[in-house]
This record gives C-alpha cells, structure tokens and sequence, in this order.
C-alpha cells in the first residue's frame, strides 16, 4: 500500500509499525521512526497546542478521529494531510494502540486554494462591475434624462406648443416619463452600488436599502441594529451588504411572506447579520447547486462569508427561515465547508 501511510501507535503514541506508503509519505526509513512519538510529523505550532495527544483522547472517546493539516516530512517539507485514527480496544475494553491512516492531498489542497482565489476574483470583479456601472448610470445616463427633462420643461414654455393643446398634453407626458426614468435610473445605480456604503458604511446602507425595499415590495420589513456597531473594514461591510440584500430579494421572490426582520449586531469578536421571514420556507433541493431555484443564490452568499473567513447558516424554523452570516472582525483562515443538506422539518442550523 504505498498511496497512504499505515501504522499502529502505542497507547502513549509511539510507533509500532511502518509500511511502505509511510516511508514514501513521510520521508522516514523503519528503522529510524519507530519507537518514536508520532508528534514527530506536527508542525511546531500544533505540539505546543498539544494537538497530537487531543487528537488521542478524541479517538479514545470516541473510538475514531480525522482531521486535517500541514504535516512535516523528515526533510522539513510540508503536506496538507487527511487524518484518520481509531482506537483498538481488546474484549475487555481495554485500550490497545491506535490504528493511524495518512493520505497526502497537497495537490488537492492547491486545486481547491486555486478555486478559492477564483472565486475570490470573480466577487470582486462583481462588485467592481456593480460599481463601475451603477457610477456611468449616475454619472451619464442620469445626468441625460436630467438635460432632457430641463429641454422638455423649455418647450413647454414656448407660446406655440401652450398654445396647441394636444402638443402640450404630449409635452407634459414626456415631462412625466422622464422624470419617472429618472428615478429609476437612479434606484438601478444605487442598488448597483450604493456611494453611501462607502461614505457613511453598513448602519445607514441597511436602512436605506431597508426602507426601499418596503416601498417597492411593499413587504413589512424590521430593521434591529445594536448599538455600539462603528464603521467595519470596508470588505465586511460591502460582503455583508450583498448577503442582506440577496436575503431579501429571496424573500421577496420565493416566500411569500409579508413580513421579514434583519438584525445586525457584535456577538463575542464577530458581526453578525440575520435575515428572517414568515414564509414557505427553503424549497427541496433549493441549496444543490447551480439547479437549485436559490443554489447559486446561496452558494454566492457562502462564498462571500467563507473569503472573511466566516459562515453562513440556514436555519429553518416552524415558519419561513433565517439566514445569518456571522464574519469575524479579525481575519482568519477559512475552515472547511461541510455540503449543505436542507433539513426544514428541524429547527438546526445548517453550515457552510
């Protein structure tokens, strides 16, 4: 068996056995490993953690233990590891040793730190996009239809045209359409990218994202932020903005519910943002993937949280569910994501 290194442990640790995926793995020749602890192929940071021995107790508890890490090779080198110990036990359930299995999945780890980073650079070439158009809108389109709109309000003061009155009737119409474009010009740019998540930040970006919502939708909308909540690091406050804003054009699309809540506060070194409603709820198969009526919605969402190093849950509840995106005001790596299975007859938290 040479793509996976096999080899039983002492109950203290120590090394009983050695194969011949062991030798290629890790570097080390039977006769100059065993004996020896096998905290030898931690990193440094992980002994003085005591992750090694943790990882045993686990294993005693609970008759099995994986993980994953960087692990050291006898030349020093590092290698992203699958784990997998179980404990042996004789009839008596006595502790006998540990059975430890190591699979080296670098090349997998680079493939999915290249998929992340693409990731990464599609949302921010999203969100550059987003705002690059919502300024030509602003800054072009909106400033036309307001030269226009100056232009028609000349014509309607000429003599000739307040004369004829189906000219004029036709005048005041096109006043009234341009205007009206206008302000939709307006809205699109600002959904796009609102200046004000730049200039004032996340606080007043939610309440006014939140009370345009309410009138265009007309669904009742709770808006709860806590006190004590100053201006975050623009990444979080644009990433939280975005999960807000894709929560509530869910509820609007696929709930049915009248009403919703979003809820912003600090919960122990973290923002969290919640977004409720009273709806149907998540839909069978709605986080599958790219088929799933809200996949690519959610997967967009978790992708945003997972680049700050956070989560993103789905909680059903008897009624309607909340998404709540939690991001730590420190960085920090992003840990594995589990798959998502729906579970709406439950009222526990789904994580990606």
């Amino acid at each position: 068996m040479k793509d996976y290194a096999i080899f039983m442990l002492s109950p203290e640790g120590n090394i009983l056995t050695w194969n011949v995926g062991a030798e290629r793995i890790k570097g080390y020749r039977p006769q100059e490993i065993m004996g020896k602890h096998f905290s030898t192929f931690y990193t440094t940071e992980d002994i003085s953690s005591h992750k090694p021995e943790r990882g045993l107790k686990i294993a005693t508890a609970e008759g099995r233990y994986e993980d994953e890490g960087w692990r050291v090779r006898k030349d020093g080198s590092k290698f992203w590891a699958n784990v997998v110990i179980t404990a042996l036990f004789d009839a008596a359930g006595n502790l006998k040793g540990f059975s430890k299995i190591t699979r080296d999945t670098t090349e997998r780890k680079k493939s999915e730190e290249a998929l992340r980073d693409l990731s990464r650079r599609l949302l921010q070439a999203q969100d550059e996009e987003r705002r690059r158009l919502g300024r030509d809108l602003h800054d072009s389109t909106a400033q036309t239809l307001t030269a226009l709109a100056i232009d028609v309000a000349l014509l309607c003061q000429e003599g000739e045209f307040c004369a004829n009155p189906k000219a004029s009737k036709l005048l005041a119409e096109v006043a009234e359409l341009t205007e009206q474009a206008s302000r939709e010009i307006r809205s699109v740019s600002y959904l796009l990218h609102p200046p004000m998540l730049e200039e004032v930040g996340l606080r007043s970006a939610l309440r006014w994202y939140v009370e345009g919502f309410v009138q265009r939708t007309k669904i009742a909308v709770g808006l709860e932020i806590k006190p004590g909540l100053d201006r975050l690091p623009q990444e979080i406050e644009i990433n939280l903005f975005r999960v807000a804003q894709e929560s509530l054009t869910n509820v609007y699309r696929h709930s049915e519910s009248s009403t919703a809540r979003v809820r912003l506060a600090l919960e122990s070194g973290a923002i969290s943002l919640e977004v409720s409603d009273e709806g149907k709820g998540l839909p069978a198969g709605a986080a599958s993937g790219p088929s799933g009526e809200l996949g690519l919605g959610i997967s967009g969402m978790c992708e945003r949280m997972r680049q700050l190093g956070g989560r993103l849950e789905i909680i059903p509840g008897k009624v309607g569910l909340t998404v709540k995106a939690v991001a730590p005001l420190e960085f920090r790596e992003p840990r594995p994501q589990p798959a998502f299975k729906p579970a709406i007859a439950t009222a526990r938290p789904a994580f990606f």
